[in-house]
């Protein structure tokens, strides 16, 4: 899995989520502590599932991640900022499978940012998603791949 991984601040944060699962389809947001990912912080968000109809909150979104999109989304549901990420969302709550996927994307400054973007679900018990945690890191083009579940 972690061959298909480009971008070596994704490595170490798949890295970092594999440890602390100890043996268990994912690790709880109880054993995320920002204090451990502070090489990769600033590239990690979490996001948070909530009631039903699931519904998608922004718990937390690195430096770097404001300053691409210009604007912190912290608070915010994830259909007030786009729709194209609820599918995804929803699958991963659904399979609780890790995924991969690589794009494009134009920052408020008109550059493009070719990134890759990983997401890892988080589980306060065997069965439910309640959270995921990621990140997005810039990748060189030769990189790019296309999206994958890990």
């Amino acid at each position: 899995m972690l061959d298909r991984i480009q971008s070596s601040t994704l490595k170490q944060l798949f890295i970092y989520w594999e440890h602390q699962r100890h043996h268990r389809p994912a690790p709880s947001r109880a054993d995320i502590h920002p204090g451990d990912m502070v090489e990769f912080l600033p590239n990690v968000y979490l996001i948070e599932g909530e009631g039903e109809p699931r519904r998608f909150r922004v718990r937390f979104m690195g430096p770097t991640l404001i300053n691409w999109c210009g604007r912190d989304f912290v608070g915010r549901y994830v259909d007030q900022i786009t729709n194209q990420a609820l599918a995804a969302l929803h699958e991963l709550v659904t399979t609780r499978e890790p995924w991969l996927v690589s794009g494009q994307y134009k920052n408020i400054n008109g550059r493009m940012i070719l990134y890759e973007l990983l997401a890892l679900p988080l589980l306060p018990d065997e069965a439910t998603v309640d959270m995921i945690l990621g990140g997005i890191a810039e990748v060189p083009s030769s990189e790019i791949v296309q999206a994958t579940t890990l």
